[in-house]
């Protein structure tokens, strides 16, 4: 019996090594959206499309990457918004992530990325002429500016 014990410890050993961490976890994988949805149902397409790519950041923040496919020709603002790119749930915006300068935009949210890829999507859009104006409209008649949106709930993990 003392010749099994090691025989079974090495087998218990050899067992919890099989099935590894071949893939990253869903806490340290990176993902990437497109930004390739209208922000007005008026719209056929956006004047804008690119990527945004998502990466954890320590254990409770995302690290976010935004590029355009080409430089639009002012600044525009990236922000989050809970809701899919169809209906946004408020008017203003659950994280404001800065300015798209250049067609790029590096910047961190204080939010774990399993959880900022349900339920929410990443616009990036021209800055409001009006903030007042559009802070009083009724939801169903807010009409955005120009811009695109990616469902974050869409984001495709990366290789």
């Amino acid at each position: 019996m003392t010749r099994l014990a090691p025989a079974i410890f090495s087998l218990v050993l050899l067992a919890a090594g099989c099935g590894g961490d071949d893939s990253a976890s869903v806490e340290s994988q990176e993902f990437i959206v497109e930004l390739e949805l209208p922000l007005s149902s008026f719209q056929d397409d956006p004047e804008v499309f690119g990527q945004a790519g998502l990466s954890p950041n320590g254990r409770n923040g995302t690290r976010i990457v935004i590029r355009l496919d080409e430089p639009y020709k002012s600044t525009l603002e990236a922000e989050i918004r809970r809701g899919g790119c169809g209906g946004f749930r408020s008017i203003s915006a659950d994280y404001e992530l800065g300015k798209v300068q250049d067609g790029e935009l590096t910047t961190e949210v204080d939010v774990p990325t399993r959880d900022i890829r349900m339920g929410y999507a990443l616009v990036v859009r021209e800055p409001r002429k009006d903030d007042e104006r559009a802070r009083s409209r009724n939801r169903r008649d807010q009409d955005f500016d120009k811009g695109t949106c990616g469902d974050l709930s869409s984001a495709e993990p990366v290789d």
